[in-house]
């Protein structure tokens, strides 16, 4: 290391009084103390204090300085030899004053006082990772200069070290005190800079439309015995246009959706085989396309609300519906009008739904565990968070000792297969950590972080106020106001890393229509008893149930095991008594209670990476009065990979005894060859065969190259000759497939081309489809059905189809029509701001956003895609929104709100903008509502050169006109250059030389040669 011996420095040392000859002082005893807690320590230390330094013992001493590991300073410190190192640390042998230590590390040092009493009473320290005190008796007075040992400095969270090889003392810290403001003054004022750039008050955010039209003729009943038929025609039409934005410090949305529907009959002879008229489905399908929105049905407010949050507490007005937190049971009715509250101890943001045009609540179930991990450590040291033994989290040890780590998503670990430490370090830069701690957690299922308070409360009336249509219904007394109060409370809490509680309250849950004053409560708790279990417990009480639920989870290696019970007991059934011959004969009748029970066991085991087994068995006890009835069932099913190309699988349900199997191959080896060949070239094959104890279906797909496709399946029901055969043919493409590759925009375009056809009991049926895709949030789709059959007529469909009748052979499927029609068409827009309306997706988010215009000129572009930004020396990712010739947008998003300083990096730059000063504005951030930042970057260039006679640390001065503008200092050899010129005429001028001017156009200037006086008048 090479020392920088100041000759100022040493002649002040020769002079100090008390080398070598002993001078009277007034010094304390020195303390060394590291302490963990965060308690009052200063009586502690006094009783700690160690004998006096003779002051007749110390020495100055040179030494230089490392921060962090870089070379800082050199500076005077003192020296005690005769400390005995074998009792104390060697570091209590060097003290370092505290105005040296307040320079070097931005620590600073408030000195206490009692009353009127000038005495010292100790320091009060403000370090960036704290506050603490120091007791007087730890702090050295020499020379009207105070010090302290430099094993004290471990209480300051500062590991300090003298070197004897380096000669130097080391000081680690948390920090970095460039980055760091200076030092609290003694009146603790802060300037406050202005801001340049603030939130805008209100805008528009995104627009989205979504719309579809069907028209459909239905095919005429074939079991009636009568030649003429009636044939039904329909149209449906629906569309919702939503918008969202910002204004009065929060977000708005509201979403208005139309629809229309026809139907018609026509009468048909059912022998006639033909399309229908005019006035039928082609008639229908084609008004469609031309029926105005505003001449639809009716036209509805679907959502409107403004929602507004904090760091802790978030509010929605408007149209809303209730939180899903609560496991178990609803926490409120249905959907109301009125207010939502929600807070959080901890910060709101991450349990807030994404607010756009179709936001309906205000919390939202994350499903997520946060954990929080909390320890303590080496005060001033480093906690590193360690998963599998790779870093992913540092933080800094507070002064107390105390480390936490905030918010780990212990949901996204396995904690079976996870190890999870611990390392603790004594300083940041430190290589070896002092000890390594294996923590062990458990997986809670609950929205509550560790130590973390929710709660949400809403109150308002039932149902959505604003549409009359939902509000109030006609009656022989007129029209009357349906809705009712609607209030709820939820709570949840994280206890700790293992165990959380929610609770809630509310009205207008299963009450009873005369009766929309009771109020519903539940109660539940979930508990993490190892990292392999997991026990929730709720109950619910009701108007007219009780409800008990319990859920036990098992997860270890290879098997998942997951044990549910539920019982509701229902209160207050009415029961009508009747006779034999079915009249009723006691009006009066008694009221009933029902329970019900079940038992549910989930299964799931995987032998190897290749077979999963899964078992799930269900148990129903049902008790009415005296009747009681239960019911067994069970399913399971296996599914195996036997290699790379095959897999297929086998299932069984209890329930009608069904199985079903599926296989299915690919030519995975030949895809694998094709990655070697040229785009779109190759073929590649996939064999299905899948059934079940009704009916079997064979399918083949022969991909022909990456943009087309064929595909043919047959089916067959078991009992009957028909079959099913179905092809279709697709292809994929985008527009430079069309127009060539210098079509605007055709890399955003996908197209799809179906066409396909069906063949059942001789009868031909055929489809085509278009479907359209564009990367900026734009999709269209335009198909056609015409006798289509979208599967073979099966039992398994008794859900979907009215009568008995229609299930026989010579039928086709009930869900079959004789002609469809749909379109659909979506998109999303986004205004951002300063910029018109474009489609695409505006980036959702709930914390603030930064919206940076940059203006530069043609000729001087910038390389839009390498920009690079910092918000208080902290860089952020910044997307690029637009660009044109002249202009550059990017968007910063999800900042917390606050103040900050924008930086831009100029290394990206053209030499001609980066060159001048950057703009480095002050901006403020807040939730939803972007800040617009505009800079503008101006050209500006430089000159060099030298002086004739090569003469160093002569001062020039840069005129424009009689402005000084710049200065500038000769180094070596007498050269010099300067940057930061805007295009202008300048005069340099330096004493005793011949004054030069210089036109600076658009570029540097270089080489000049400033001529000595005496040289030019010798000339």
């Amino acid at each position: 290391m090479i020392k920088r011996y100041s000759p100022l420095r040493l002649m002040i040392l020769a002079s100090l009084p008390c080398v070598g000859s002993y001078c009277s002082l007034a010094f304390a005893e020195v303390s060394v103390i590291a302490t963990n807690t965060n308690a009052d320590i200063t009586s502690s230390l006094k009783s700690l204090a160690l004998p006096a330094t003779d002051s007749q013992t110390l020495l100055p001493a040179l030494v230089g300085v490392f921060i962090n590991g870089q070379e800082l300073d050199s500076l005077d410190v003192l020296y005690d030899p005769n400390i005995d190192t074998a009792i104390n640390n060697k570091n209590a042998q060097y003290f370092l004053s505290t105005d040296d230590l307040s320079r070097l590390t931005t620590v600073s040092f408030l000195p206490n006082s009692k009353g009127n009493n000038t005495n010292n009473h100790g320091y009060q320290v403000n370090t960036p990772i704290g506050d603490t005190q120091l007791a007087a008796n730890q702090v050295l007075s020499y020379q009207g200069q105070q010090y302290l040992a430099l094993d004290t400095l471990k209480q300051l969270g500062i590991t300090a070290e003298y070197s004897r090889q380096d000669s130097a003392i080391k000081l680690n810290m948390g920090w970095r005190p460039s980055q760091n403001p200076a030092p609290k003054t003694n009146n603790n004022a802060a300037d406050t800079l202005p801001i340049d750039y603030r939130p805008s008050r209100a805008g528009l955010l995104g627009l989205s439309f979504n719309g579809t039209l069907s028209a459909s003729e239905s095919n005429a009943s074939q079991n009636s015995t009568s030649q003429n038929n009636v044939r039904t025609i329909s149209r449906q039409m629906y569309a919702d246009i939503g918008a969202y934005g910002y204004g009065l410090g929060g977000v708005w949305g509201i979403k208005a959706i139309g629809y229309d529907d026809s139907n018609a009959d026509e009468y048909i002879n059912i022998n006639e085989e033909k399309f229908s008229n005019n006035d039928g489905f082609g008639q229908t399908a084609l008004d469609g396309f031309t029926y105005l929105p505003s001449d639809w049905d009716g036209w509805d407010i679907d959502n409107l609300y403004w929602a507004k949050s904090g760091e802790r507490l978030a509010t929605r007005l408007g149209i809303n519906q209730p939180n899903s937190l609560g496991q178990g049971v609803q926490t409120s009715g249905a959907e109301f009008t009125g207010a939502l509250l929600a807070y959080s101890n901890r910060n709101i943001a991450r349990h807030l739904s994404q607010f756009d045009d179709d936001s309906r609540s205000l919390l939202q179930n994350t499903s997520q565990d946060y954990q929080h991990l909390t320890g303590i450590g080496e005060a001033g040291g480093v906690a590193e968070l360690r998963i599998n033994g790779r870093a992913i989290a540092r933080v800094q040890i507070g002064l107390d000792g105390r480390y936490e780590f905030l918010n780990l998503d212990v949901s996204q670990l396995v904690l079976t297969d996870t190890l999870v430490e611990m390392a603790i370090y004594a300083y940041p830069l430190a290589r070896q950590p002092l000890e390594i701690r294996p923590i062990l957690l458990g997986k809670r299922r609950t929205n509550a972080a560790t130590d973390e308070l929710i709660i949400e409360a809403g109150i308002g009336r039932t149902g959505n106020l604003i549409n009359s249509e939902t509000r109030y219904s006609y009656n022989r007394s007129g029209n009357e106001d349906n809705s009712q109060t609607a209030a709820h409370l939820y709570a949840e809490y994280g206890i700790n890393n293992r165990l959380a509680v929610r609770g809630g309250v509310n009205n207008n849950i299963q009450n009873l229509q005369d009766d929309d004053a009771s109020v519903s409560w539940h109660a539940g708790a979930n508990f993490s008893p190892s990292v392999y279990t997991n026990a929730d417990i709720s109950y619910a009480r009701t108007p007219v149930q009780d409800l008990w639920q319990g859920q036990l989870q098992y997860q270890h290696k290879k098997l998942w095991a997951n044990y549910q019970y539920q019982a509701r007991q229902y209160e207050g059934i009415s029961r009508d008594t009747y006779s034999q011959n079915g009249n009723q004969v006691d009006q009066n009748a008694p009221t009933a209670s029902l329970s019900d029970q079940r038992h549910q066991l989930l299964l799931n085991y995987q032998p190897s990476d290749k077979t999963t087994v899964n078992l799930n068995q269900y148990y129903d006890e049902l008790s009415y009065t005296t009747v009681d009835s239960d019911n067994y069932y069970a399913y399971t099913s296996i599914n195996h990979r036997f290699n790379d190309a095959l897999n297929g699988g086998i299932n069984w349900d209890s329930r009608g005894d069904r199985y079903g199997y599926r296989l299915l191959w690919q030519d995975v080896y030949r895809q694998r060859a094709n990655t070697e060949d040229s785009y779109g070239t190759g073929t590649r094959n996939t064999i299905g065969l899948s059934g079940d104890n009704l009916s079997d279906t064979l399918s083949i797909r022969h991909q022909l190259n990456n943009n087309t496709s064929l595909e043919q399946s047959t089916s067959l029901l078991h009992g009957y000759s028909k079959w099913l055969y179905q092809g279709d043919v697709s292809y994929r493409f985008d527009a430079n497939d069309l127009f060539g590759s210098s079509t605007i925009g055709a890399q955003a375009t996908d197209n799809l081309i179906n066409i396909g056809y069906s063949l059942y009991d001789n009868q031909v049926g055929w489809l085509a489809d278009w479907q359209l895709t564009h990367r900026n949030g734009v999709s269209f789709s335009l198909g056609y059905k015409h006798r289509y059959v979208d599967a073979i007529p099966s039992s398994r469909y008794d859900d979907l189809i009215i009568g008995e009748s229609i299930i026989g052979d010579g039928l086709l499927p009930a869900w079959t029509q004789n002609n469809y029609l749909y379109a659909k068409l979506s998109f999303d827009m986004f205004k951002a701001p300063k910029q018109r309306l474009q489609f695409g997706n505006y980036p959702r988010q709930n914390a603030g956003s930064v919206v940076v215009d940059i203006d530069h000129h043609a000729d001087s572009p910038i390389d839009h895609e390498s920009m690079r930004f910092e918000l208080d020396n902290q860089q952020v990712k910044a997307s690029l929104l637009g660009t044109q010739a002249t202009h550059s947008q990017y968007l910063i998003s999800n900042i917390k709100a606050g103040d900050y300083t924008l930086t831009m990096d100029a290394e990206n730059l053209p030499l001609e903008y980066s060159t001048g000063k950057l703009l480095t504005p002050r901006i403020r951030v807040s939730n939803y509502a972007p800040t617009s930042v505009p800079i503008q970057l101006e050209k500006s260039y430089g000159v060099s050169g030298k002086l004739a006679d090569a003469k160093e640390g002569v001062v020039i001065d840069i005129y424009q006109g009689a402005t000084l503008i710049q200065s500038v200092t000769t180094g070596s050899y007498g050269y010099f250059q300067t940057f930061g010129l805007a295009p202008n005429t300048y005069r340099l001028k330096a004493k005793g030389y011949e004054a030069v001017s210089i036109e600076v156009t658009d570029n540097f200037v270089m080489q000049l040669l400033l001529q000595p006086l005496q040289l030019q008048k010798a000339l």
